[in-house]
């Protein structure tokens, strides 16, 4: 049944079809769909320091399902990995923090149905561009050691810590 008042009815319409609009625009990236193209890491940036504020403890978890292949941390020799794999699943890098060896492989799989980046939060350090959901790409870790912190440039609430050392 119509209510009585057209005015009441237009305005509740709009009402709808507002908050459809900014749920639908919650879930789009304004960024053009490029190739997943690695950028080169350049020996002339400087990682984070100390007083750079870590991701926050509301910061997404990695999911239990998850996984990660390759070395997360140290080699069976004690020595960081030259090459890890960081899967994003569930909104999540996992795992969140890695280690590696200067100049090291990094293989992101999306394992999510929408499209992800990993992003350095120092400009121009590392930046794998869009990853489809389902794709997979690799970016050379910076040569500097440090710790360097990165996002989800279309999700930024995804946080995730790279270690070179």
């Amino acid at each position: 049944m119509l209510p009585t008042n057209p005015r009441r009815w237009r305005t509740a319409l709009t009402a709808v079809t507002v908050l459809a609009l900014l749920g639908l625009t919650g879930c789009s990236s304004s960024k053009p769909s490029t190739p997943s193209t690695p950028a080169p890491a350049t020996a002339d940036t400087t990682p984070t320091t100390a007083g750079t504020p870590s991701p926050s403890a509301g910061s997404a978890s990695p999911s239990a399902s998850g996984s990660a292949s390759g070395s997360a941390s140290a080699s069976p020799g004690g020595n960081p990995a030259t090459a890890v794999t960081v899967t994003i699943k569930d909104f999540a890098f996992n795992p969140v923090g890695v280690t590696v060896a200067p100049g090291a492989t990094v293989t992101v799989i999306n394992q999510d149905s929408t499209a992800h980046t990993v992003t350095s939060v120092t400009d121009g350090l590392f930046d794998t561009g869009d990853i489809a959901g389902g794709g997979t790409t690799t970016f050379t870790a910076p040569t500097t050691p440090g710790e360097y912190r990165y996002i989800c440039s279309i999700h930024t609430y995804m946080h995730g810590t790279l270690t070179v050392q």
